[in-house]
């Protein structure tokens, strides 16, 4: 699936989970203060599968939510075994479209000239980098640094095969 069909929401136990979703380019709404219910309500209005480790989310909720909701039971205990799960269990091209979304606030990134980004990044790495993306929302500009390569190599780990960091579709 690509992140044009399909949403995630995660509740506080997966917020990890969360983040890598959002590196490899997905939509993943990750509060980390609000409760369970208020997060599966959410995920319900925004048509968000719900992913949770919480056995027990499901006991003292409404039938009607939980009828309308999509609740996925993440088995996997550590993070590199629940991003394999996902991945796998929802088909994610976990290539094409890495570092296409803020990591921080889940926005999608948009590509910036050096001009503007040299407002906030620092000197040396507007001297030795070309590309450049920012996030409307929070503020923050990235471009292709050690912590790109570095979450390609976990990636590589976790999922068995390396990223491709070189094709059109990349940002980070």
């Amino acid at each position: 699936m690509t992140p044009t069909e399909i949403r995630f929401a995660t509740d506080g136990m997966l917020q990890s989970l969360g983040t890598w979703l959002r590196v490899l380019g997905y939509d993943c709404a990750a509060p980390k203060t609000e409760a369970s219910r208020v997060l599966l309500e959410r995920a319900v209005a925004d048509d968000r599968v719900f992913l949770t480790r919480n056995f027990h989310l499901t006991d003292n909720l409404p039938q009607r939510l939980l009828k309308r909701a999509q609740v996925v039971h993440v088995l996997g205990e550590h993070l590199p075994e629940q991003l394999r799960e996902i991945a796998c269990r929802f088909s994610l091209d976990t290539e094409r479209f890495l570092f296409t979304r803020c990591v921080e606030c889940n926005e999608p990134l948009a590509r910036v000239s050096a001009t503007k980004a040299a407002a906030c990044v620092p000197r040396d790495v507007l001297e030795r980098e070309r590309d450049f993306w920012h996030c409307a929302r929070c503020g923050k500009t990235f471009w292709r640094g050690s912590h790109v390569r570095n979450s390609i190599e976990h990636l590589q780990e976790w999922l068995g095969h390396r990223p491709r960091a070189d094709t059109k579709n990349f940002r980070g």
